[in-house]
C-alpha cells in the first residue's frame, strides 16, 4: 500500500510542476526579439528608456523585464532626426488560448510572471534619408 501513496505522491508533484509552467513560460521563453529592418547605409543604434540597447539592423533580443508597458524606443543616428516609439506589452492570443487548453490554471502563473506579454510593435522599419 505504501508504494501505491508514494507514486501517487510523485505523480502529484510532478502534476503541480507542469501546471505551474504556463505556455508563455515555456514557449516564449525569457526573452523578446525585436526586428530593425531597412537600409544600412547609416550607422544606427537602438535606445530603451534611454539605455544603448544595440545597433538598429537585424535583431536585438533582451531580457522581457527590460520593456515596460509605456518604454520608449528610440533609434539615433548622428546628422539624423532620431525615431521614436512608444512600445505598449499587450498580452499574446496564442498564449492565452494554449493557457486554456491545459487547463487555464497556466494561465495564472503566465500572468503573474508577465511573460504572457509582448512588445507591441516588435518589427521596426528603420529610414533614415536627409531632410532637406
Amino acid at each position: 500500500m505504501k508504494p501505491l501513496f508514494r507514486s501517487l505522491g510523485v505523480i502529484a508533484v510532478f502534476s503541480a510542476l507542469i501546471l505551474s509552467q504556463g505556455c508563455a513560460t515555456i514557449l516564449g521563453g525569457r526573452t523578446n526579439k525585436l526586428v530593425f529592418t531597412g537600409s544600412n547605409d547609416v550607422q544606427a543604434q537602438v535606445f530603451i528608456d534611454d539605455t544603448l540597447r544595440g545597433e538598429a539592423y537585424g535583431e536585438i533580443v533582451l531580457n522581457s523585464r527590460i520593456i515596460q508597458h509605456g518604454s520608449m524606443l528610440e533609434i539615433r543616428a548622428d546628422g539624423y532626426p532620431t525615431q521614436e516609439y512608444l512600445i505598449l506589452r499587450k498580452p499574446h492570443a496564442g498564449y492565452i488560448i494554449a493557457d486554456f487548453a491545459v487547463g487555464g490554471i497556466p494561465l495564472i502563473f503566465d500572468m503573474a510572471t508577465g511573460h504572457l506579454l509582448r512588445p507591441v510593435p516588435r518589427k521596426f522599419e528603420v529610414d533614415f534619408t536627409k531632410q532637406d
